[in-house]
């Protein structure tokens, strides 16, 4: 068993950046997924007898089927191999998420004193590294450098960890409620600024995933978003790799005097 917002069931042993997400067997599994490799050959008919549910995508030599909902996910490795299991299981749960408040963000993730921060950005801006900034200036966790999970719950949003991190090492269990997410651009000057309307809504959704195979889904992570910008506010840094970058977030977010 798994605990990554809600409780999920495996039927197999996964990498090792799931174990820090185990959990003692729950009365009641929100999300359960069988990996199997039964696939067999009939008169040079290639033949998926354990697949339950419609097939709804492949990634690499995993075929992925779901039930309507998306809380029964059957995974068939082709040849037995796991190649493409990953991303598949990353698509899995937030497709299972996209209808329960959740959504997966490109970003890394850190908490400040109990509060979260998500700094977004393309592969290569200086994600991990602004993190990283935070860690040693701030005494900040970084919880993921490069993918997190955001989930609406009790009026709040927060972050949370997940097993995937990219090619950053950082990856822990925690969450955290969300005081902002900053937008990463490199400069040679530190300057920061509030974005809003459909700036602020076209920067953020180049790092929401949405699961497009599922059109429920992707409604339903729409609003979420909608609701994360109505919330928490977004600000784009354009910044240098240094202290003062640190301390321009820290005065914007949390002390509100710039």
């Amino acid at each position: 068993m798994y605990q990554i917002i809600y409780t999920i069931s495996v039927n197999s042993s996964l990498k090792k950046e799931w174990d820090i997400f185990q959990c003692e067997d729950a009365g009641y599994v929100d999300l359960n997924i069988e990996i199997n490799s039964n696939v067999y050959e009939y008169g040079g008919i290639e033949v998926f007898s354990h697949m339950k549910y419609p097939l709804v995508f492949r990634a690499e030599n995993s075929l992925v089927s779901a039930n309507a909902d998306w809380s029964y996910v059957d995974v068939t490795l082709l040849d037995g191999k796991s190649d493409g299991l990953d991303s598949a299981l990353s698509a899995i749960v937030m497709t299972h998420l996209s209808t329960r408040n959740g959504l997966l963000v490109h970003a890394s993730f850190v908490d400040y004193q109990g509060k979260g921060i998500l700094f977004i950005g393309p592969s290569g801006i200086g994600k991990t590294t602004q993190a990283e900034l935070w860690a040693k200036y701030k005494n900040a966790t970084i919880i993921n450098g490069d993918m997190a999970l955001v989930h609406y719950e009790n009026s709040k949003y927060y972050g949370y960890g997940c097993p995937w991190h990219g090619s950053s090492t950082y990856c822990e269990n925690r969450k955290a409620e969300l005081y902002g997410i900053i937008v990463l651009e490199q400069a040679l000057e530190n300057h920061i600024e509030r974005l809003t309307g459909i700036t602020m809504v076209d920067r953020v959704m180049r790092n929401v995933f949405l699961p497009k195979w599922y059109e429920e889904g992707v409604n339903a992570a729409l609003c979420t978003v909608d609701g994360l910008l109505s919330t928490v506010p977004v600000y784009l840094l354009k910044c240098r790799i240094d202290e003062q970058a640190v301390e321009l977030v820290e005065r914007v977010l949390f002390k509100k005097n710039v």
